[in-house]
């Protein structure tokens, strides 16, 4: 699977012609590729995984958003091999900038990496794939502006940066990219300096992130979902929410701060409690 392309941070890359703009969430790089069985298999940065299920919970709803939208009779139809394309995007998560996480998809798609033509896509092609596949992609800011007349560091000024789609106030980032492969990341907003999070006591964590209203809300996610609201479903839904929504709070160099098989456990044991008290 081929690797997401590297993006340097700033405004100062020489563009050239026509240039897209979009809003840039946080998160971590997240890829996905698709057999010519329909299979999905995902990549972190570190790992690739052959089911969702597999994928770590700090990313596990994007691969599960994936699993859900992609339209595979699209993408049959539209390359002879499926495998040959190299799907890049984002498992959006708290890093420090918080956003409304109910509105932010956990997944958003980013580059198409196209293996016949050795190339990754330009960004007006790779969003009008992904928009065809149904998966989400980054909202653009400004599409086709000419590289020579537009001034980037605009956006390093939170004073004059655009309007976010999925928190109040400003986007806390944008990338930028022309046709030719060139890009850059630039920094609206910069993430909270915060010292790395101590060890904690999984049952502790528990009580704090599986309360009666979160294990009712993911419930009623996996209903809205079509799917059963089962003790284990809603365990793994919750502690995946949970994962990414406070990652901030909760990992160290990408590790859980408590075993995570423990908190996992512990959550399974409130879930089961709360069932019980409301049937």
């Amino acid at each position: 699977m081929k690797r997401c392309p590297e993006t340097p941070t700033g405004s100062d890359v020489d563009f050239s012609g026509h240039v897209w703009v979009q809003e840039l969430p946080t998160g971590a790089e997240f890829r996905f590729r698709v057999a010519a069985s329909g299979l999905v298999t995902f990549a972190t940065a570190r790992q690739s995984y052959d089911t969702a299920t597999a994928v770590p919970p700090q990313c596990r709803l994007a691969a599960q958003l994936v699993s859900e939208r992609l339209d595979r009779d699209v993408l049959e139809s539209a390359t002879d091999d499926p495998g040959d394309v190299t799907f890049c995007g984002i498992a959006t998560r708290n890093e420090g900038i918080e956003f409304d996480w109910q509105r932010v998809p956990a997944f958003v798609g980013v580059d198409v990496w196209s293996g016949r033509r050795d190339r990754f896509l330009p960004p007006d092609s790779a969003t009008g794939i992904f928009e065809r596949l149904g998966v989400p992609t980054l909202p653009a800011i400004d599409k086709e502006v000419t590289a020579a007349h537009a001034d980037f560091s605009q956006y390093e000024d939170p004073s004059t940066a655009p309007q976010s789609e999925w928190r109040d106030g400003h986007a806390a980032g944008v990338l930028i990219r022309d046709k030719s492969g060139r890009r850059a990341v630039v920094r609206c907003e910069e993430h909270d300096s915060q010292p790395a999070p101590d060890a904690r006591e999984a049952t502790a964590l528990a009580a704090k992130y599986a309360t009666d209203d979160r294990i009712e809300r993911a419930a009623a996610a996996l209903r809205v979902d079509a799917q059963a609201a089962t003790v284990d479903a809603v365990c793994d839904r919750l502690v995946s929410e949970v994962a990414r929504e406070s990652y901030v709070d909760l990992f160290s160099d990408g590790e859980f701060v408590a075993s995570l098989s423990a908190f996992r456990s512990a959550v399974a044991e409130r879930v089961q409690q709360n069932r019980s008290t409301g049937q």
